[in-house]
C-alpha cells in the first residue's frame, strides 16, 4: 500500500512539473512576439481649390425696410390704443390717442388771448394813422399780438400732437404701453415697420472688403430659413465703413421684395449666396491655395497654423505648416504646400503624431472604430 502511494505521487508531481514546463513555454514564446500596432481611425475632410470666381454663403437675419419707434411729442392720458402687435395699418390710420380735454381748454385760452390782442393792435394801427398813440404804444401792441398768435399756435400743434397716426404702411411689431396709462412726451408707445420690402444683415470678412468693397459681389440672392429652396435677388444698401472690434468683418445690407406668399418678419434668419469675383490680389493667393474646415486648423507654439495630412491608405500623419487668409463660414482659405483632394485630419488633433500610424476613419463609422 505504502509503495502504491508513493508511485501515485510521484505520478502527480510529474504532471504538474510537465504543466509548468509547458506554460512557461506558451509565455517564452508569447513574449518573444511583437505586438501588432494598433491604427486608430482618424475623421477626414478633402481639401478643395478655388476658383477665380467663387460663390460663397453667410448666415443672415431680416428686418425691416423701415424702422420707427412712435411717441407722443406731449405728456398726457392715453385715451385710445388700437395697437395689436402683428396688426397691418395703413398710412395716417390712428394709432393711440390721448385725452384732449386740457389741450382744448388751453387752445381755447390761448385763441381768446390772441383775439384780444389782435383787437389792440389793430386799434393802436389807427390811433398811429391818427397821429394819436406813440410808435412806442404801437410797438407794444403788435409785440402783444405777435406773443399771443405764437402762444395759440403752439396750442394748436399740442393739441395736433394728441393723435398718433401711422407715417407709412406698416405693422405694429411691438406695444409698449397700455391704455389708459398716463404716458410722457418722447416716451415710445408702438415699434412701427415697413415690411413691404425687407433688408437681410449679415458680415463680410475684411479681405473681401479690401479687395473693393461690395463691387467684388457679381450676384446675390437671398433664401429664407422659413422657406428652404428658393433664392431671391437682392441688392446691396449700404455697408458699414467700420470693422466689429472682435470679429473683424462689415456689416452688409441687403434689400429686396419679400415673396407674396411667405410671410416674412424682423428676426427671422435667412442665407445670403454670393457670387464673387476674385481681385487679383487674391488670385496671386488663390494660385497655392485651398479651402478646409476650421476644425483642421491647428495652431502650434510658435504661433503657426499647420494641419494634419491623413493617407487614404493608412500610414504616420503629415505635418503641413499653412497660411490662413479669409474665414468663409466653416471654411478657412490656406496657403502652402496642401493640394486639393488631400484627406485632413478634423478631429483629435492634438493627440497626433508623426510616428504612430493612423488611418482615415470610415464613413458612415463614426463613435466605432471604424
Amino acid at each position: 500500500m505504502k509503495k502504491r502511494g508513493r508511485f501515485a505521487a510521484g505520478l502527480a508531481g510529474g504532471a504538474v512539473l510537465v504543466l509548468l514546463s509547458t506554460a512557461a513555454l506558451r509565455s517564452r514564446g508569447v513574449q518573444g512576439e511583437e505586438p501588432e500596432p494598433v491604427i486608430r481611425p482618424v475623421p477626414t475632410c478633402a481639401a478643395r481649390a478655388l476658383s477665380s470666381d467663387s460663390v460663397r454663403r453667410f448666415p443672415g437675419t431680416v428686418r425691416a425696410n423701415r424702422r420707427v419707434e412712435l411717441a407722443f411729442s406731449v405728456s398726457g392720458l392715453l385715451e385710445q390704443l388700437n395697437a395689436g402687435e402683428g396688426r397691418s395699418i395703413r398710412k395716417g390710420e390712428t394709432i393711440a390717442r390721448l385725452d384732449q380735454r386740457d389741450f382744448r381748454y388751453a387752445l381755447d385760452r390761448a385763441q381768446a388771448t390772441l383775439a384780444n390782442a389782435r383787437q389792440e393792435w389793430e386799434r393802436y394801427t389807427r390811433l398811429r394813422e391818427q397821429k394819436v398813440a406813440t410808435d412806442a404804444e404801437y410797438e407794444s401792441a403788435q409785440a402783444a399780438y405777435d406773443i399771443a398768435l405764437a402762444e395759440f399756435q403752439i396750442r394748436q400743434k399740442a393739441l395736433e400732437d394728441t393723435v398718433l397716426c401711422a407715417p407709412f404702411d406698416g405693422m405694429i411689431v411691438q406695444r409698449h404701453v397700455e391704455n389708459h396709462e398716463h404716458v410722457q412726451a418722447k416716451h415710445p408707445i408702438v415699434s412701427f415697420q415697413d415690411i413691404s420690402l425687407v433688408e437681410v444683415l449679415f458680415q463680410v470678412p475684411e479681405r473681401l472688403i479690401a479687395q473693393g468693397g461690395t463691387e467684388v459681389f457679381k450676384s446675390l440672392q437671398v433664401c429664407f430659413d422659413a422657406d428652404s429652396g428658393r433664392w431671391f435677388p437682392a441688392e446691396v444698401r449700404e455697408h458699414s465703413a467700420k470693422s466689429n472690434r472682435i470679429t473683424q468683418t462689415y456689416d452688409v445690407v441687403l434689400v429686396l421684395a419679400p415673396p407674396a406668399d411667405l410671410r416674412v418678419l424682423p428676426g427671422m434668419t435667412a442665407t445670403v449666396r454670393a457670387g464673387i469675383a476674385t481681385a487679383p490680389a487674391a488670385l496671386q493667393f488663390a494660385h497655392n491655395a485651398t479651402r478646409i474646415p476650421v476644425e483642421a486648423l491647428c495652431r502650434g507654439g510658435s504661433g503657426k497654423s499647420y494641419v494634419w495630412v491623413i493617407d487614404p491608405a493608412g500610414g504616420t500623419p503629415r505635418k503641413v505648416f499653412v497660411e490662413s487668409a479669409d474665414f468663409c463660414g466653416d471654411c478657412v482659405d490656406v496657403r502652402s504646400a496642401l493640394r486639393p483632394g488631400e484627406q485632413v485630419a478634423v478631429a483629435g488633433l492634438h493627440a497626433l503624431r508623426e510616428d504612430i500610424p493612423v488611418r482615415p476613419l470610415a464613413a458612415g463609422k463614426e463613435g466605432l472604430d471604424g
